[in-house]
């Protein structure tokens, strides 16, 4: 009989299924992956998949949830970097989103919006927590390192604008050619709307 796995090992094996599956679940798509590849991935067997998560969607949720995570982690890191140096909160800001929306996990949120929404509703339908209001935290989080007042720049509000521009950027309705330049002007307003209160 195998030995019992330590707390520290069972953290060690979901995050390392979290880290290799998501190879597996950019390479296939969330709905066309399997568990058998997610746990191939992470060099593991379909059983410890199952010692982790209830689900594939369990997983899939997790997974969401640490991208943004790690996401606004190096963002942090970025902007106070800026701050340290005394650099230009707006341009820092303007860097920031630009290497967002150039991360393949992003890249890949964006082409499969549909898909990564259904996992988040089916998430919430089954009582996990909701990934929204994580987002909003965390960019409440940003925010508040910046030195921006949150009773006047909602998080809530920033969050909209970046999910508009996901949406936008993923949309086959849009004019493909005209889009770096939409995307340039939405940036704008939002910065505008950060570091210019709500006016």
């Amino acid at each position: 009989m195998p030995r019992a796995l330590t707390e520290q090992e069972k953290c060690t094996q979901c995050q390392r299924l979290l880290e290799k599956g998501k190879s597996a679940v950019l390479a296939h798509g969330i709905h066309k992956v399997s568990v058998e590849e997610i746990a191939k991935a992470a060099g593991m067997a379909k059983g410890s998949f199952y010692q982790h998560f209830k689900s594939k969607e369990e997983f899939l949720f997790e997974l969401i949830e640490k991208i943004h995570r790690d996401a606004f982690e190096q963002a942090q890191e970025i902007l106070i970097q800026g701050i340290s140096e005394g650099g230009d909160l707006k341009e820092s800001a303007r860097s920031l989103l630009k290497a967002l929306f150039a991360m393949p996990e992003m890249i890949f949120f964006i082409k499969n919006e549909h898909d990564v929404s259904t996992v988040l509703e089916q998430a919430v339908d089954s009582g996990l927590e909701a990934h929204k209001f994580v987002e909003t935290e965390l960019l409440q989080a940003m925010l508040l390192l910046a030195g921006i007042d949150t009773d006047v720049v909602k998080p809530g509000v920033v969050h909209n604008y970046v999910h508009a521009l996901f949406l936008m950027m993923g949309s086959d309705l849009v004019t493909k050619e005209d889009l770096p330049e939409t995307v340039d002007l939405i940036t704008d307003s939002l910065i505008s709307y950060i570091f210019g209160g709500a006016s």
